[in-house]
């Protein structure tokens, strides 16, 4: 039986869209072949517990709604957690979906669950089987299931409290992940939303709206603190151990941009960096596919990376406004505004930069900003053989 209760308001997603420069946008695809079928391609995926399930925080926002459809695809339970708990996936991700939604014959595999993240009660409640919060279908089998894996994919809204959502929530949830003994928190944080980055034209042009980067920034670091006795048990005699795992809860940061509502291309077109000094564009549905990944992976555990499209990195530390923005025709006028399309068009080279000396100190600038970049994956087992592990700072 499959839940049919109204979708109601959901969180935008986490990383703020940009247009890929020099390419146009490519028309949007809303079901890849494989949330159509439910098949999964060869992609060397990480395997799987039986025991799994996930719960989406975040989940009727478009990242949300990815990874939600990712772990059907997959035969994964998966707790969709709203601001209000309702989730209808007709409705959220399309009719042809619902029959992946449903175990044959009654038992659904999407459940709907509460999850505010400003009321610290509705997070307590997603993680306690018997809280009064947590109301699940009568006939649901995952009932007595808590999550092994936890995908924040939430964000302030537009008009919203960046540091309630962004820094004080994702507090909260990777507190409740290390005392329910979760195994893997995800974040799906931002690209240039590090310290580092704060003088890039985007990173101040996105903190104007209720400080939105200065919380991100926070939010990050106040998680990772949660998890410090976590790590130190993993590092036991600074020698990191993956089976000592078990019992070790644990984080992935993953930092995408330039988030596109376009169908997956998947892992062979992406790239993956650290250090927050790049960004490039990316599809909702690679990053899904990505967080849910990394989540199942032990190479990832305590780890930070940006993702995006082989080919589109610019630097974090000179994103600009046009850069981040999803509409190609929006972000045209916002380069003409800001006089990125005149510093950057032959005219002007011609007239002030006839040496290339500026076109030069981009391209430096890009080499600079790749120089951790991997590519030239063949599946997900390949882009994680390269994971490099956070520093540890006890």
């Amino acid at each position: 039986m499959t839940s049919r209760v109204a979708a109601g308001p959901g969180s935008p997603t986490l990383a703020v869209p940009r247009a890929p420069r020099a390419r146009a946008a490519r028309a949007r695809h809303p079901f890849s072949p494989r949330a159509q079928t439910g098949r999964v391609s060869d992609d060397a995926f990480p395997a799987i517990p039986p025991d799994a399930s996930v719960l989406v925080i975040g989940a009727s926002g478009r990242t949300g709604r990815e990874v939600v459809r990712e772990c059907l695809s997959r035969g994964i339970p998966v707790f969709a957690g709203t601001r209000d708990g309702a989730f209808d996936v007709a409705a959220s991700l399309g009719e042809d979906v619902v029959a992946a939604s449903v175990v044959p014959w009654t038992t659904p595999r999407v459940v709907p669950v509460r999850v505010d993240v400003t009321v610290p009660e509705t997070i307590a409640g997603a993680f306690s089987l018997d809280h009064p919060e947590r109301v699940l279908d009568e006939f649901s089998a995952f009932q007595k299931l808590k999550p092994t894996l936890v995908v924040f994919a939430a964000t302030a809204p537009a008009r919203g409290d960046p540091d309630a959502v962004d820094r004080r929530g994702l507090a909260l949830v990777a507190r409740a992940c290390v005392e329910n003994k979760v195994p893997r928190l995800v974040v799906i944080s931002g690209a240039g939303v590090t310290s580092k980055n704060r003088d890039s034209p985007a990173y101040a042009f996105l903190n104007f709206f209720g400080g939105r980067m200065d919380a991100k920034a926070r939010g990050e670091a106040e998680a990772v603190d949660s998890f410090k006795e976590s790590r130190r048990r993993f590092e036991k005699n600074g020698s990191p151990n993956e089976a000592l795992l078990e019992g070790c809860p644990s984080y992935t940061i993953v930092r995408p941009s330039g988030l596109l509502d376009k169908e997956r291309r998947g892992v062979t077109s992406l790239a993956m960096n650290r250090g927050d000094v790049a960004a490039g564009f990316l599809s909702r549905g690679d990053l899904a596919t990505c967080a849910l990944a990394c989540g199942f992976d032990a190479r990832c555990a305590f780890a930070s990376f940006e993702v995006y499209e082989r080919g589109t990195a610019v630097p974090a530390s000179t994103l600009s406004v046009a850069e981040i923005l999803s509409d190609p025709k929006a972000a045209r006028v916002a380069s003409i505004l800001t006089g990125q399309a005149i510093r950057e068009s032959a005219l002007f080279t011609s007239l002030f930069d006839a040496s290339g000396a500026e076109q030069k100190k981009r391209d430096a600038s890009t080499r600079d900003a790749t120089r951790f970049e991997r590519t030239g994956f063949a599946s997900w087992d390949d882009a994680f053989a390269g994971i490099e592990r956070d520093a540890f700072v006890p």
